[in-house]
């Protein structure tokens, strides 16, 4: 069962990927080969394969979980689900069972419904209780001016000095913040170079291409953030703000450069010290990179997804299969 801390009540605002603005754009995006089934709220998603998801099977080591497409309501690459829907039982039972009802029509595997705050899957599961249960991920944010340091917050004292040092340095060395909420294209495609470079890194696919992120940055309140070093972007974010929140949604920086500066590091500095002058009630990190971000103080949200299959005799199969998924990504996100 899922544990853990969502927003702690039972009620659940909406997010920005569950916006219209973010799932029109989404209808747009390249990224995964996806296809809307039912339109309604939230839409209903045909999922024949997603790059996200072959990273987790990659961080785990196991063989492929689907062997063939798989409905899900919101997306992998959609940090949260639509976990204001668990409001309203009859709503959740209403997707639930359409997404189940497709499921059958169209031959997949079933239903997934992803990347819910623990409070909000559990009041999902009283109204359908799902076959499986699965924490795929962990989000990390971080609310700006709470703690004593007003950049920092309660990062202990060692870690605080070596940050604010490794920023001043950055500093010094000339590299600025840049946002742009209509950058040059040769800009998304810097940014987008460094988020898959980041990505490929760590074993995973290229996740990002230049279709999608032009699709995400025309969402309202969407913008381009980099660290620029002279004419050079070490470090970027696709960003999204949305009812006072900032999400940064992809990102990437240039590992060639750190023995010089901290481009990474500048910009979270920079967003965190910005946070409480621009009324931002929190800074949402995104998912990854978890030890770094328990490192410097980020609070985690752990994510729980639910699946049902479209037929009854194949639940245990996928079962087994993302309970050893589940297993192995607490190990991995653990380390």
């Amino acid at each position: 069962m899922p544990t853990g801390t969502g927003t702690g009540t039972r009620g659940w605002p909406k997010t920005v990927f569950d916006t219209p603005e973010w799932l029109r754009a989404w209808e747009r995006a390249t990224a995964e080969k996806a296809a809307v089934l039912d339109d309604g709220s939230p839409p209903v998603y045909s999922l024949a394969d997603s790059p996200f998801w072959r990273g987790y099977e990659f961080d785990v080591g196991v063989e492929p979980v689907w062997d063939r497409d798989v409905l899900t309501i919101g997306s992998v690459y959609a940090v949260f689900g639509p976990a204001y829907l668990a409001s309203d039982p009859e709503a959740v039972a209403e997707r639930t069972d359409r997404g189940i009802e497709l499921a059958r029509q169209h031959g997949a595997c079933g239903l997934f419904v992803l990347n819910l705050p623990a409070d909000a899957a559990e009041a999902w599961a009283e109204v359908r209780p799902p076959d499986v249960q699965a924490r795929l991920d962990l989000a990390y944010h971080q609310i700006p001016g709470a703690g004593p340091d007003p950049v920092m917050g309660a990062l202990d004292k060692h870690d605080r000095t070596e940050w604010r040092r490794r920023w001043r340095r950055t500093t010094e060395k000339g590299v600025r913040l840049v946002e742009e909420s209509d950058p040059a294209p040769e800009r998304i495609a810097e940014v987008i170079a460094l988020a898959n470079g980041s990505a490929l890194k760590h074993g995973w696919p290229q996740l990002y291409d230049q279709g999608t992120v032009e699709a995400v940055l025309a969402v309202p309140g969407a913008r381009l953030i980099r660290a620029d070093w002279d004419g050079r972007t070490v470090a970027g974010f696709v960003a999204l703000e949305h009812d006072r929140q900032l999400h940064l949604w992809a990102g990437g920086m240039d590992h060639t450069v750190v023995r010089e500066v901290s481009p990474y590091l500048f910009l979270l500095y920079e967003l965190l010290s910005a946070g409480v002058e621009r009324g931002w009630q929190r800074i949402e990190f995104g998912r990854g990179n978890d030890q770094f971000k328990r490192k410097h103080g980020f609070t985690a949200v752990p994510l729980w997804s639910h699946f049902y299959a479209a037929r009854a005799e194949e639940a245990p199969a996928y079962r087994e299969r993302l309970t050893a998924l589940h297993d192995g990504l607490a190990r991995f996100q653990a380390q």
